[in-house]
């Protein structure tokens, strides 16, 4: 009974090959749904105390699984999904029933710097079947592939580069743990890495050292901001809100973007001094839109701080005094909380949002969209008690967009003659006024 379950499972996994010739979109959701088969079946042996059969299958359908990946299109990470709990299932396996462990540091080694950027594991999952030894050979396997690695390859760079991080990490040494993460860094992000794991060990001293050398090193880094907030949080729990506070209120006047206004409030309101910055931070913002360079991302980053400071009724009069500058996502934003309130307002700034979406010849929605809005355009208009206004509307938008066929038949089958005799009206008006 047993072998003839290996034997059925081994079956299955062997259902994973894929045929490189197989066109990469054939196939996909019978390749995950057979992949998943497989992960019951391992995870029914394994919960049913067969850990020691399920190693060496769990890790052929690991394979099956890499190497299918290879001829098979999977943007949405579907079947990468499925890898990961394959590989998952086959931790747990070498966890109840280590294999040898010499042998699967060698594979987890080749897995991570031969193979073609997956399976993603990590190596604290295969520490406990690795044991002492294990990860020992781990490690000098490791550092003969860095010392004899081609720099700058994948193997060396990401392969090797993030096998010693997790190494380091599972040492439990922190200042191992630091320098092998030092000599690794190569972005923002890792000296954000060194400032944690000093933290988790209690030693913000030496993280912010180590926070300020990324700042000065990278200060353009786009983990430059992550790297703020980290010194912010050591400051202001150091009891100097007041270094965090000037930090932040450079950086406002340096970019003012919505996100260093929030960081700013965040910051002062800590450190109790939010009530007299707030004023001076707006009026920064605001001129900054009035004034500096590219006014139309200011203008929008401006709008955001409003509407997050309460202040609907100025963001969207600044929306209003230069409405080809407002994104439709921000005018879309403006509107929903615009609308219930003052509906009269909103009928000029979606009447137009509609004639422009109609224009987006590069957008195969665009006549599904303009119907949905325009739904929403006719309850604006009832709200303000001016329903034939939108009658009106929507005939001069069929006159318009009158060579649109496609677009004026959608537009019959949803609104029937709605605003046809204003339409005709607006002819017949016209015509008098050309013979006269």
């Amino acid at each position: 009974m047993a072998d003839t379950e290996v034997t059925e499972v081994r079956r299955l996994i062997d259902g994973l090959r894929r045929n490189p010739r197989t066109h990469p979109y054939h196939g996909r959701r019978e390749y995950s749904d057979r992949a998943r088969e497989v992960a019951v079946a391992l995870a029914g042996m394994l919960e049913a105390g067969r850990a020691a059969d399920v190693v060496p299958l769990a890790r052929r359908a690991v394979e099956r699984a890499t190497d299918g990946l290879l001829h098979i299109d999977d943007s949405f990470g579907i079947i990468g999904d499925d890898l990961r709990e394959l590989t998952g299932l086959f931790a747990r396996a070498c966890a109840i029933a280590p294999p040898d462990a010499a042998k699967l540091a060698a594979w987890l080694v080749a897995s991570r710097c031969d193979g073609p950027g997956w399976p993603d594991f990590a190596a604290a999952d295969f520490a406990p079947a690795l044991g002492e030894a294990g990860l020992a050979e781990l490690a000098r396997l490791v550092e003969e592939r860095r010392s004899e690695g081609e720099p700058g390859s994948w193997a060396v760079t990401w392969g090797v580069s993030g096998l010693r991080k997790e190494l380091a990490a599972l040492s439990g040494d922190v200042d191992a743990h630091v320098e092998v993460l030092a000599q690794e860094a190569r972005s923002g992000r890792d000296y954000g890495e060194i400032v944690s794991v000093l933290r988790k060990a209690g030693r913000d001293r030496d993280a912010e050292e180590w926070v300020r050398s990324g700042l000065a090193a990278e200060p353009s880094s786009p983990w430059a901001d992550a790297l703020r907030e980290q010194l912010a949080e050591l400051l202001l729990g150091s009891g100097r809100g007041d270094e965090a506070v000037a930090m932040y209120r450079e950086v406002l006047e340096r970019r003012a973007t919505h996100s260093d206004y929030l960081r700013l409030r965040k910051a002062a309101e800590q450190a109790g001094q939010w009530k007299e910055l707030r004023g001076w931070a707006l009026d920064s913002m605001r001129e900054r839109a009035r004034t500096g360079k590219y006014r139309q991302v200011h203008l929008g980053e401006l709008i955001s701080v409003l509407v997050r400071e309460d202040l609907a009724d100025e963001a969207w009069s600044t929306a209003a005094g230069e409405p080809e500058q407002v994104s439709e996502s921000q005018w879309l934003q403006l509107i929903s909380l615009r609308e219930s309130g003052r509906p009269a307002d909103v009928l000029g700034p979606l009447s137009r949002l509609i004639e422009l979406g109609v224009e987006q010849t590069g957008d195969k929605y665009r006549y599904p969209k303009a119907i949905k809005a325009l739904r929403r355009l006719r309850e604006d208009y009832e709200h303000a008690g001016d329903a034939a206004g939108f009658g009106m509307f929507l005939a001069g938008l069929r006159e318009r967009q009158r060579r649109k066929y496609s677009f004026i038949a959608k537009l019959d089958a949803t609104f029937g003659t709605e605003g046809s005799y204003a339409l005709r009206v607006k002819r017949k008006v016209g015509n008098s006024q050309r013979e006269a």
